[in-house]
């Protein structure tokens, strides 16, 4: 049987604590005043609609201000973070795509065409309002709001406005663009995305801060320092944050022992899984694993579809 669309976009939505760990947030409305997310890149593309609040939001090294209405487009794999004003309460709905697989489902005959918009897609990010593109503003919160009501027929008519919404956003973009250029020009922060996807492939095994700093060629010291001030957390505490954001995977979608789901993410002990799991998510696996299959559904507790995005 053919799988359908509800692979291919994920629908999240939270009001921003911003200085808790996204992984806490995930399936729950929460509501701040103040902070910030650490810096941080997505393996899908995100396209997030700000309800209401304003502040900044960090585009690689570019700062851009955000408010009400403002839709932003993050090509995967883009550093990003958004800094809130400390008297304003934020509220934001994301989508993340899979627009690889997405674009290369609808144009499977064309395939040289597909890899042509995904170039265009994931050539920068940027922001937008409804002022300045009220048609990705529409789009956008009509998805939204079919990925919420999933009244008859959502699938298809997201798989409809979706199509469009990608096809505008990459008309946005100038066709001379440059995917490797992206708006990342800065050494470090190059340095540090490779870290990044090295951690994502190997958070399973041993990973020890020196050898991160190896892929930097940096002294350890010096790595330390770097990765702290783009990242806003330190290289062991973001190893942990993705080895919890696994864990609550398998906490989620199996009934694997807590023992045996510390390993497969890369904990030796299972007292330090959980005392790491507590301080991240702010409860403990049990608990998050009982209150996530008790979510009707939404039986993994952090998103509404089947993708893993992150």
């Amino acid at each position: 049987m053919k799988k359908r669309e509800k692979e291919y976009v994920e629908f999240r939505y939270y009001e921003i604590p911003q200085r808790v760990p996204l992984i806490a947030l995930m399936g729950e409305r929460w509501v701040t005043r103040y902070g910030s997310d650490p810096m941080h890149f997505h393996n899908y593309m995100e396209i997030g609609y700000c309800c209401y609040g304003e502040g900044v939001m960090h585009l690689g090294k570019e700062d851009v201000r955000y408010g009400e209405g403002t839709v932003t487009v993050i090509p995967k794999n883009f550093p990003h973070h958004t800094t809130g004003r400390d008297d304003v309460f934020d509220s934001w709905e994301y989508l993340f795509i899979d627009t690889e697989r997405f674009l290369k489902n609808v144009y499977a005959d064309k395939p040289v065409y597909a890899n042509t918009v995904l170039e265009r897609l994931h050539s920068r990010m940027f922001l937008t309002s409804r002022e300045e593109a009220p048609e990705i503003d529409a789009l956008v919160r009509v998805i939204l709001n079919e990925m919420r009501n999933k009244e008859e027929f959502y699938l298809e008519s997201v798989q409809g406005c979706l199509l469009t919404l990608l096809l505008k956003i990459a008309r946005m973009n100038p066709a001379d663009s440059v995917p490797e250029a992206k708006v990342i020009d800065d050494g470090s922060l190059n340095s540090i995305l490779a870290v990044l996807n090295y951690i994502e492939k190997h958070y399973q095994e041993e990973i020890k801060v020196g050898q991160l700093a190896q892929i930097c060629h940096m002294s350890e010291t010096h790595f330390r320092r770097v990765f702290t001030e783009y990242m806003n957390t330190s290289p062991a505490e973001y190893v942990n944050l993705v080895r919890i954001e696994r864990a609550c995977e398998y906490l989620a979608k199996s009934d694997e022992r807590l023992e045996d789901i510390a390993v497969k993410v890369g904990f030796q002990a299972s007292a330090t899984f959980i005392r790491n799991f507590k301080k991240i998510v702010g409860t403990a696996p049990h608990q998050w694993r009982s209150a996530a299959r008790g979510k009707e559904d939404n039986p993994s507790n952090y998103n509404v579809s089947v993708l893993k995005g992150w």
